[in-house]
């Protein structure tokens, strides 16, 4: 059975970079093909490659290894340009999501998640996907898709191993 990830933000990185005035909230749908955020004076080690805010965005490294294993994942150009002029590519982005909750899967009355388990026959052969039926924005990534991104030194992100239905906990450690 192949593992798979939660993608998450790594909030042990304190020193990003931040967007001046508001937090972009707008859906993918209506985001033009190209936008601009100005970011404040920042140096380039605060460029990760996983951001949460402004918006989900992601490097355009990390984009161009993720496209090799989602070829329908849409992307956005956001151009982060900081006070110098500086102006680094990234890229919104929408992926297809997966109806791949096991009926394991846990949640609190209110809707929320209270534990997450996927069905691995239900998975198929995806590899960075959203899940369908929830309501928190998780992005699920394979192990294969994993290695590719920690190879090539990819930052700002923390990958937590999902739990699988028909085999449990995959134990294998990244990073």
């Amino acid at each position: 059975m192949r593992p798979y990830y939660l993608l998450t933000e790594d909030h042990r990185i304190t020193n990003k970079i931040a967007p001046k005035g508001k937090e972009m909230t707008d859906s993918f749908n209506i985001l033009p093909p190209l936008s601009v955020v100005q970011v404040n004076h920042t140096s380039p080690e605060q460029y990760l490659d996983w951001f949460i805010k402004p918006r989900l965005m992601m490097s355009d490294d990390m984009k161009n290894t993720l496209v090799m294993y989602n070829p329908k994942m849409e992307c956005k150009h956001m151009d982060l340009v900081d006070q110098q002029h500086s102006q680094y590519t990234y890229w919104s982005f929408n992926v297809p999501s997966v109806d791949c909750l096991s009926m394991e899967t846990e949640f609190y009355p209110d809707g929320r998640l209270k534990k997450l388990v996927l069905d691995h026959g239900k998975i198929k052969r995806h590899h960075f996907f959203t899940i369908q039926g929830i309501m928190e924005p998780y992005h699920i990534i394979s192990l294969d898709a994993a290695e590719s991104l920690l190879r090539r030194g990819m930052t700002g992100f923390i990958l937590e191993n999902v739990i699988q239905s028909g085999g449990g906990k995959y134990e294998h450690t990244l990073g």
